[in-house]
């Protein structure tokens, strides 16, 4: 393999990663504003609970917060 195929892959490689690594920082800071806001992130809001806001990450896309009885 030349050198510039492997410079090639490498820049690659390192770009993808770079991706990965800015978009998971994104799903830490929406899981904390959840968190702020008293919520928890879950797949599904349960049938007590109201949608908030959402997660965004691939497993927990939901922000729930319990309902408040009035």
């Amino acid at each position: 393999m030349s050198g510039a195929m492997r410079i090639f892959f490498l820049v690659s490689a390192a770009l993808i990663l770079l991706a990965h690594i800015l978009s998971a920082h994104g799903a830490i800071h929406r899981r904390m504003q959840c968190q702020k806001m008293d919520g928890r992130c879950e797949v599904e809001c349960l049938s007590f609970e109201d949608k908030i806001g959402g997660c965004r990450a691939e497993l927990t896309p939901l922000c729930c917060k319990k309902r408040k009885n009035n």
